[in-house]
């Protein structure tokens, strides 16, 4: 038991690409204040909106938050870009292209709530929704089995992020080969691009990206550049997601997955939103077509006209 421990303490854990550490220069920092400020900015605006600890009570998020959450979204693309820009890593391969695609075998990666109702937002009225929904399910699930498979706790369903299990879990998760359900398995692209997960967003590939399949014998070689939001702003955002009580799971695959279960299959409007509609198959419901002679206000003119024709008559 204590040899265990030593181990756990001081063994050399597995880490995949994402999970390496990018020290960010000084100078690069110095420079990149203004996008750090816009970073800032917009979580502020989240953090002021009246209502986010009522997401979970109402199924509805505060007026404005996903433009707001959209946003930061922007801010954290720009800053991201001025750092590589810094940094020269305009040639490295990324996430959700058919350059990087084999990073998103790396996965499922880690969300904030934000970022999974952002997601979730954007991918609720895909026509192919409930196959992907599906695919989540499954690859969440293999995911926890992966984990409480290497668990040494008392109880299985309660396992810190920060046990050893986890790591090795994910790592043998990953291993299985299984593509991210977002990604195009025919143009290899991120079909929820501009909705991604900053896992992505802010990660480059500067050794050969063919080894970032991590079924290949050099994945654990593969060099990567991780450009995480800055200390405080990733503070805030993990303050602004306590407020939302939410308690959505830290992985993308099992997060979209609660989205889903806690909406009951509709999606989270903004108070003060008109929400879509789905048809009884999941799927958004069609448009009615107002030019359509059978629609239901031809109906009506039709029959204020038959009835004015029978009092003519009379």
């Amino acid at each position: 038991m204590v040899l265990a421990l030593f181990k756990r303490l001081l063994g050399r854990r597995p880490k995949m690409p994402r999970d390496q550490i990018t020290r960010i220069p000084r100078a690069v920092r110095k420079a990149t204040e203004p996008q750090v400020a816009a970073i800032q900015a917009a979580l502020d605006e989240i953090a002021a909106l009246p209502g986010l600890a009522d997401i979970a009570l109402n199924k509805r998020a505060p007026k404005g938050f996903y433009a707001a959450a959209a946003r930061l979204v922007a801010a954290y693309d720009a800053y991201v870009e001025a750092v590589a820009k810094h940094m020269n890593l305009g040639t490295a391969a990324r996430p959700g292209t058919p350059e990087g695609f084999r990073c998103c075998y790396e996965q499922p990666v880690g969300v904030s709530g934000v970022e999974a109702l952002l997601i979730y937002r954007t991918i609720r009225p895909w026509r192919d929704f409930a196959e992907v929904a599906k695919r989540l399910a499954e690859l969440g699930e293999a995911q926890f089995k992966e984990i409480q498979q290497r668990h040494t706790g008392k109880d299985p369903e309660k396992i810190a992020m920060t046990d050893a299990a986890v790591e090795e879990g994910r790592l043998a998760f990953a291993r299985r080969g299984d593509l991210c359900p977002l990604l195009d398995p025919q143009t290899h692209r991120c079909r929820a691009w501009e909705a991604r997960p900053n896992a992505c967003r802010m990660h480059f590939v500067v050794s050969d990206p063919s080894g970032s399949d991590p079924r290949e014998p050099g994945f654990d070689k593969v060099v990567a550049r991780n450009i995480r939001l800055p200390v405080r702003q990733q503070v805030a955002l993990m303050q602004i997601e306590k407020r939302m009580m939410l308690g959505v799971a830290p992985f993308l695959n099992a997060g979209l997955l609660q989205m889903l279960q806690f909406c009951e299959g509709q999606t989270i409007p903004e108070v003060g939103e008109t929400p879509p509609r789905f048809a009884p198959d999941g799927q958004p419901a069609p448009k009615a077509n107002r030019n359509n002679p059978a629609a239901k206000k031809f109906q009506k003119e039709r029959a204020r006209e038959q009835r004015r024709a029978g009092h003519k008559k009379k």
